[in-house]
């Protein structure tokens, strides 16, 4: 397990979901994302902000509960990945010593965490770590490459040879693709084969 904090937000250039990254507190190198929704990214970010709501939230109101009943928030933590979804664990503490697990989604997970200011772990083998370094330098050679490519373009013949498809045979698939019809797929009437005698 290691312990980890929220970094930032962002959102998934393909999906258009938040994505929860989660960076160690011993390396900011190493990034966990976790995909989670809309209503939990914004909790995660008035949490974050300070934002006092005039009546409580859901996750503020999961906190009075808790606080009501004798207890805090221990601590959060990341512990399996089943079904294409992380399963999260909020440990309770109660002011009589027990101790209870609560079965809990990452992002709801963490949210009552940072309304407690209690520390957030994770199994590492279960949530993949990006390190950002590698990340940054993928993006550098990208940028470079292309800088290259628009320096090599002085004429619009270059400009031209830049833009064309590297491979014809890809570009005649991409435009019978362009061109197909639902009724292309319609199923067409069998032959028969026997020879009339």
């Amino acid at each position: 397990m290691v312990e980890v904090k929220v970094r930032h937000i962002g959102l998934d250039s393909i999906t258009g979901s938040p994505v929860l990254m989660l960076s160690e507190t011993e390396n900011e190198n190493h990034i966990y994302p976790i995909w989670i929704g809309i209503p939990e990214a914004e909790g995660i970010i008035l949490a974050q902000s300070n934002v006092e709501t005039p009546r409580p939230l859901t996750y503020d109101l999961v906190k009075n509960i808790i606080e009501s009943l004798g207890a805090y928030v221990e601590r959060v933590a990341v512990v399996d990945y089943k079904n294409g979804a992380y399963i999260a664990e909020i440990v309770l503490k109660r002011d009589d010593g027990e101790e209870i697990i609560i079965d809990s989604r990452p992002s709801d997970a963490i949210n009552i965490a940072l309304r407690f200011n209690a520390p957030i772990y994770l199994d590492e083998n279960v949530v993949k770590k990006v390190d950002i370094r590698e990340i940054k330098e993928e993006l550098k050679k990208a940028e470079n490459k292309q800088q290259e490519e628009d320096e090599n373009i002085k004429t619009v013949e270059d400009l031209e040879k830049a833009t064309q498809p590297e491979d014809e045979e890809l570009e005649r698939f991409r435009q019978m693709l362009e061109n197909i019809k639902p009724e292309d797929f319609a199923k067409k009437p069998e032959k028969n084969n026997k020879e009339d005698k």
